[in-house]
């Protein structure tokens, strides 16, 4: 199994709106990437515990597909407008990262 990492880092007056993300953006990217092998997606919400240290993060997505060939088929025939959707929930720039899923319970 392969995981897509998507952290969108938290910065100085960075917008990120959830209700658009959760409602609108990650249903867009279940149903586009769906075709290819896309099994599952969670989001965290970044949370910090003291003011003194905010969290890193704003957001992060973590999607995981059959295989790094599938993977790269749903970036290459869909990512495009996946990607145009940014614009409608953050001015972000976000941090893309691949990885083998070894374990989880």
């Amino acid at each position: 199994m392969i995981r897509l990492s998507v952290i969108y880092p938290n910065k100085d007056n960075g917008q990120f709106d959830f209700d658009y993300y959760m409602a609108t953006h990650m249903p867009l990217v279940a149903t586009l990437y769906a075709e290819y092998g896309l099994k599952s997606w969670q989001v965290d919400k970044g949370t910090s515990m003291s003011s003194k240290m905010p969290s890193e993060f704003v957001a992060a997505c973590y999607m995981d597909f059959d295989s790094m060939d599938s993977l790269k088929q749903a970036m290459k025939n869909k990512g495009g407008e996946v990607m145009a959707d940014l614009k409608n929930f953050t001015d972000i720039e976000p941090a893309v990262s691949f990885g083998e899923l070894l374990g989880q319970c």
